[in-house]
Formats: C-alpha cells, sequence, structure tokens
C-alpha cells in the first residue's frame, strides 16, 4: 500500500492543480460581480466556460495519445493550465474569461490521462490510488475556498492575489515533472485515431450509459453548488469570509472521507448499495439547504459536500473498475467526460435562471434535489457488477 502511494507521487503533485483554480470563481463571483458590475448571466458564463472547455476537449481526447507517453501528456498539459492561470490575472475580467479556455482545455487532458496513468501504473491499488488523488483535488478545493475571499481583501490585487499560491504550485509541479518523470517511454496505444468519436462502441452499452449519466448528473450539483453556494449563504445571513470557511471546510471533510470510500468499494464487485446510500444522502441534503436557515446549514453544507465528494470519487473509479483494458478505461473515460461535463455545463446556468424566474435561491436548490434523485435511479445501473 505504501508502496503504491509513494510510486503515485507525480499525479497526486498534478490533482493539487487541478480544482483548486477553477473552483475559487464561487468565492469570487460576489467581488467580480461589485468591481465588474456583472449580471447573474455573466456569472454564469464565467463559471460554465471551463465546464464547457472540458465537454468539448472530450470528444478530440483520441488525439491527444499522438503527443506521445502518458508521462509527457501529463507534463504538456500541466505547463499549460499553469500558463492559463498566469496568463488570467493580466488583464482584469476578460482575461478572466478567454484564459478559461486554454485552463479548461488542460484540465479536461488531465481528466483523462489519470485514470489512464493509474491503470498503467497501479493496476493492484486502483481504488485506494483513484481515492487518494480524487481526495487531494477535494483537499486543495477546499483550501481554495477557505483562501480566495480573505486573500482578495488584502491589497489593491484583489481577486488576482488570490491566483497566486496556485501559480506557485503549477511551477513547482512543472519542474518535479521536467526533472524527476522519465522522458521517454513506450508511447500511450493509440486509440483508433481514424475513428469518429461518434463511433464510440460504447454508445452501445447500457452500462456505459449509466456509468456517464451518473457522472454528468453528480458534476452537475458539484458546479452548480460550487458555483452558487457562497452567493447562497449570503442570503441566510452569512458573510463573505463566513460561507467560504463552511464551503471550504465541507469541501475538506468531504475529501477527506472520498479517500477511504473507494479503496473499501473495491473489496466488492457490486457498488449498487454504496452509489445508491451516498446519492439519497445527497438529495436530503440539498433538500435541508432550501429549506432551512442559520447556523444548522454548517450541518447540510458538510453532508452535502460529503456526498459530493464520495459519489464523485466512486465515479472516478467505476472508469478504472468497470474497463475491461486501459484502451476500454479510455473510451469510457472520453465519453463519460464529454457527455457528463456537457451537462455539468448547463447547471449553473440554469440556477441562475431560476433565481432570475423566481427571486429564490431555494427554488433553485430544489432543482439540485431533483437531480439527486435520478441519480439514486441510475445507480442501480451504474454499480452492477460488469465489466465493459
Amino acid at each position: 500500500m505504501n508502496t503504491a502511494l509513494r510510486r503515485s507521487l507525480p499525479i497526486f503533485l498534478v490533482a493539487i492543480n487541478m480544482r483548486a483554480g477553477l473552483i475559487l470563481i464561487g468565492p469570487l463571483l460576489p467581488i467580480l460581480k461589485e468591481e465588474y458590475n456583472l449580471s447573474v448571466f455573466s456569472e454564469s458564463i464565467l463559471a460554465s466556460t471551463p465546464l464547457l472547455l472540458f465537454s468539448v476537449s472530450a470528444i478530440f481526447m483520441r488525439r491527444v495519445n499522438l503527443l506521445g507517453s502518458t508521462n509527457r501528456i501529463i507534463f504538456l498539459a500541466i505547463s499549460v493550465l499553469t500558463l492559463s492561470l498566469i496568463l488570467r490575472v493580466a488583464f482584469g475580467v476578460v482575461s478572466l474569461l478567454i484564459f478559461s479556455i486554454s485552463l479548461g482545455i488542460s484540465v479536461a487532458i488531465l481528466n483523462y490521462m489519470l485514470p489512464v496513468w493509474v491503470k498503467e501504473n497501479n493496476n493492484d491499488n486502483m481504488g485506494l490510488v483513484t481515492g487518494a488523488y480524487a481526495a487531494i483535488m477535494g483537499i486543495c478545493a477546499s483550501i481554495s475556498l477557505a483562501i480566495t475571499a480573505p486573500l482578495a481583501s488584502l491589497t489593491s490585487l484583489s481577486w488576482r492575489l488570490s491566483m497566486l499560491p496556485w501559480i506557485v504550485i503549477g511551477i513547482i509541479t512543472i519542474i518535479y515533472w521536467r526533472l524527476k518523470m522519465p522522458k521517454s517511454k513506450t508511447p500511450v496505444a493509440v486509440l483508433d485515431n481514424n475513428t469518429s468519436f461518434w463511433k464510440n462502441p460504447l454508445f452501445k452499452s447500457k452500462t456505459a450509459w449509466s456509468i456517464t449519466l451518473f457522472f454528468g448528473f453528480l458534476n452537475m450539483i458539484h458546479y452548480a453548488s460550487a458555483t452558487w453556494l457562497p452567493t447562497i449563504l449570503l442570503t441566510k445571513e452569512f458573510t463573505l469570509n463566513q460561507a467560504s470557511a463552511v464551503v471550504a471546510a465541507a469541501t475538506l471533510i468531504g475529501s477527506l472521507l472520498s479517500l477511504a470510500v473507494p479503496h473499501y468499494a473495491s473489496r466488492s464487485s457490486d457498488l449498487r448499495a454504496v452509489l445508491v446510500a451516498f446519492s439519497l444522502f445527497l438529495a436530503l441534503s440539498y433538500a435541508a439547504i432550501a429549506l432551512d436557515s442559520g447556523w444548522r446549514l454548517v450541518i447540510w453544507v458538510i453532508t452535502a459536500n460529503i456526498g459530493v465528494y464520495v459519489t464523485f470519487s466512486l465515479a472516478l473509479f467505476l472508469v478504472i473498475f468497470r474497463g475491461a483494458d486501459s484502451e476500454k478505461t479510455k473510451s469510457l473515460s472520453i465519453m463519460m467526460q464529454s457527455i457528463g461535463y456537457l451537462l455539468a455545463t448547463t447547471a449553473p446556468l440554469i440556477l441562475g435562471l431560476i433565481f432570475n424566474m423566481t427571486d429564490s435561491w431555494n427554488q433553485s436548490l430544489i432543482f439540485l434535489v431533483a437531480l439527486a434523485v435520478l441519480q439514486v435511479a441510475i445507480a442501480m445501473s451504474a454499480g452492477r457488477k460488469e465489466k465493459i
């Protein structure tokens, strides 16, 4: 076990970078709204752009294999990610939006390549390593949520300062991969590069569709919540720093639990019970956030994030565990990300639209409850013990 974790240090370092620079947009929205007079629709577009790129990029992900080995592709992607963070702070809100495009593409490539790296390097400890890197993404996201608003208020640099820690970490990661990782390995096997994305044979698999929709509905909930939950808590008598701290603490707790669950779940070939249980947990938590108020909301935000991060790590594990070989894992990863993140792109927009129509964030939260209920139903198929 310890050997597997040490061997996986390179992707753990990459995982630190994969969510923190994205998720900080949520706490920054009230600041950006005030500084640039943004509408709810503009805020939604700002939050949704990277997700849309996750989806669109996945359609062309087969061509990424032509760049070379798994290590080379990951190195190039983390380099583009870090450069995008640097350029996001250069020219105000316009650069924040424009370089969300390259940021989204680079994270999409990493989303695709990390399960492949795990399959190639840790075949005997897939659950442990998947849970670990998913937890690291969540923990760093929680740190980002906690420090974003305070950093933004420190100097005249405002929101730009909040991105500095992740730029520094990105540069360290690039240096590590450049110096420590092998420069030449056997190239990634080309995954039918002449075959159209739309001819993916897994489109005929009910199990593949159930895993994809499970992932899609989960990420709709996750990114809608990550975008708007700090703003929603402001309407329930929290300050921005309090709201950011609550969401950060909840994200940390959920991420720590997500570390262990895939490892123990991997001992069973049938995951329906655990997927259903945590999906129900998710639905009840968001219902409580909508209906309750005051400091009890801290409890419900924590339980909601436990549901989100545990089911997210399980969804990643499903891709690795259900793929009969590395080629099927790649195909399922492409399908899940392209369709799943396309669905996720719509969620911040839908929540913003519901708020504009009803002037009530509680009504918007009911939409997330409905998604979680759908997730419960799909979990019965996604968790079946069937290789793809």
